[in-house]
């Protein structure tokens, strides 16, 4: 089964070591080691390194926008006109901001209906099943 995962689980694997942050980890293990079919946005390579660099500094987020880039069996949702357009109708109907939208629209357009993200805002949206990490 195929499952979406949020930015904010690499965020929290990369940037922080305490008990959310290893359950992150945990997560991306799993999709290492093949345990979790997972995917992921096209925008989540900008978030996260917009984070990682304002968080930690340019090299490191260099470093991790490559190593992101190429984690192993991670498929990447392409941010396309029908998902813009689909995240306005999510946008429209839930309290989501824009980049949320997006990634609640890439999942639904990638054919998941699962989640992984800390973030709650995502609770409670039509078709998907928010779960944190842990």
């Amino acid at each position: 089964m195929l499952t979406y995962i949020d930015s904010n689980i690499f965020l929290y694997a990369v940037l922080y070591d305490d008990e959310r942050a290893q359950r992150c980890r945990h997560v991306l293990s799993g999709i290492v080691d093949g345990k979790i079919e997972a995917v992921t946005s096209a925008l989540t390579w900008d978030e996260f390194t917009h984070v990682v660099e304002k968080v930690l500094d340019r090299p490191a987020a260099v470093l991790q926008g490559e190593r992101f880039l190429h984690f192993p069996r991670l498929l990447f949702q392409p941010c396309t006109t029908d998902v813009l357009i689909r995240a306005q109708q999510v946008r429209t109907t839930t309290s989501l901001g824009a980049r949320d939208s997006i990634h609640a629209a890439s999942a639904l357009i990638a054919g998941t209906r699962t989640l992984i993200s800390e973030d709650r805002d995502f609770d409670g949206i039509p078709k998907l099943n928010r779960r944190s990490a842990g």
